[in-house]
């Protein structure tokens, strides 16, 4: 039986009004709860070298995550330290090395050869193991002007602090990188993405997160492995919509 024309375009006109959105717009539009970054960059860093920094090895390459590894090169290979090999299976993976110091003491509290020997020797030690060597992590976040003149005249590109970020790209001052607030061991994945959504809304900016042990309740300054497992998995999902994760060095190097 066929429809008297008027009543098929009656059943037209009605089909066509169930929706005052196209079709192809409601295909494009974001969820609610879904953020798109625009302008927002993280660093994954981790700090001193500890023997347990490389059980994040596989989780970082899994989801195709770099970090930067600021090293203590005086207690490379010592008990609860990782070794020269370790570092350089990290490396060749494309993860970052950088210096943290050669004995990790708080460089306010010394001055000129015995601080230069702090900077310089550190930058010397991992420079001899084959790394690409351009940036530094103040110990304890503790720096003055000659210790960063001594990170200059060393000849690293970046000091990083361990406070007062999210940092700026360019940043106003690469030898005093602002970082996130500490990663301690109640520290949940939930907080962690709250702190980079928020940069984002905030208009962006370079999430720097410092990490220290990887354990199970071994310090305060911890992130158990389980943890780091799934904040790395959902940075590396957000990369699909723009999150961009960069080490240290490709981030002052513009790479």
């Amino acid at each position: 039986m066929k429809f008297p024309k008027i009543l098929f375009i009656i059943f037209s006109i009605v089909l066509a009004g169930c929706s005052n959105v196209p079709v192809t717009q409601q295909i494009s539009e974001t969820p609610k709860n879904v953020t798109i970054f625009k302008n927002t960059v993280v660093s994954l860093t981790f700090d001193d070298g500890a023997a347990d920094n490389y059980d994040v090895r596989s989780i970082l390459a899994q989801n195709d995550l770099h970090a930067t590894f600021y090293v203590v090169s005086g207690f490379t290979g010592m008990d609860g330290y990782m070794t020269e090999e370790q570092l350089r299976g990290l490396y060749e993976d494309g993860n970052e090395i950088g210096g943290h110091s050669l004995d990790h003491v708080n460089l306010t509290e010394i001055s000129g050869d015995d601080l230069k020997k702090e900077i310089c020797q550190d930058y010397a030690n991992l420079m001899d193991y084959g790394f690409r060597v351009t940036s530094f992590a103040y110990p304890f976040g503790h720096y003055d002007e000659e210790a960063k003149q001594a990170v200059i005249d060393c000849g690293y590109a970046s000091a990083r602090g361990v406070s007062g970020g999210p940092e700026t790209i360019p940043p106003a001052d690469k030898y005093a990188l602002r970082a996130m607030p500490y990663i301690v061991n109640d520290t949940s994945v939930t907080k962690m993405m709250r702190y980079i959504t928020s940069v984002e809304q905030e208009g962006g900016g370079w999430a720097i997160f410092v990490f220290h042990r990887v354990c199970d309740g071994c310090s305060q300054y911890t992130v158990d492995l389980d943890t780091f497992s799934k904040f790395a998995a959902r940075i590396a999902d957000q990369k699909q919509n723009g999150l961009v994760i960069k080490t240290i060095d490709e981030v002052i190097n513009g790479k």
